[in-house]
């Protein structure tokens, strides 16, 4: 007769089940969903746009924090050129949202409604997570945009949000990014 490796006795196989289902966890959190392996289209449209990202996002803390449109609008006529060089003429619309979801300017600058968008499930999921988050739109005309919206943060509070925007299309056209591409993406990395 072969000698069984669990003993037979029901208590210690009980015993046993804490430590294996707290080693589950332990390694389920090793293996988080990461991003999948992106093509080099989509790693390129992914480091432009962290580029033109960490530019702007920098240079737009002290004027939203102060409130100051003029000032925002400044920041982002100086600093929108800059970064067209990072991003092969950036055909990006940006706009800056207050914490409250009010836009406070927009690149380049148009006329818009004094909307606000706190209620959008991107904005309120950006506030939330203080992460970058990104969606799709459609306009009323069927066209498809992707948005990628930043929490502006200082000390660790969200002070407003940049949003930035291209057509589906153009991202298509110029980085060969697909939707499922751009849904999969983290800007967090």
């Amino acid at each position: 007769m072969r000698p069984t490796i669990l003993p037979r006795d029901p208590r210690p196989r009980r015993r046993l089940w804490p430590y294996l289902a707290v080693m589950a966890a332990l390694l389920s959190l090793g293996c988080q969903a990461q991003e999948p392996p992106l093509s080099p289209a989509a790693a390129l449209f992914k480091k432009e746009v962290k580029d033109c990202v960490n530019r702007l996002a920098t240079a737009l803390i002290q004027p939203v924090a102060a409130g100051n449109k003029a000032a925002i609008l400044a920041t982002l006529d100086k600093v929108e050129p800059e970064t067209i060089k990072l991003c092969r003429m950036c055909p990006f619309i940006t706009a800056v949202l207050n914490q409250q979801g009010d836009i406070l300017a927009t690149h380049p600058p148009r006329p818009h409604t004094t909307r606000n968008f706190a209620d959008y499930k991107l904005v309120i999921k950006t506030i939330n997570s203080k992460r970058i988050q990104q969606a799709r739109f459609y306009l009323q005309n069927g066209q498809q945009l992707y948005i990628i919206s930043v929490p502006l943060l200082q000390a660790d509070r969200v002070i407003g949000i940049m949003a930035i925007a291209i057509s589906a299309q153009e991202a298509k056209n110029r980085w060969d990014v697909t939707e499922k591409e751009f849904m999969t993406l983290d800007f967090n990395t």
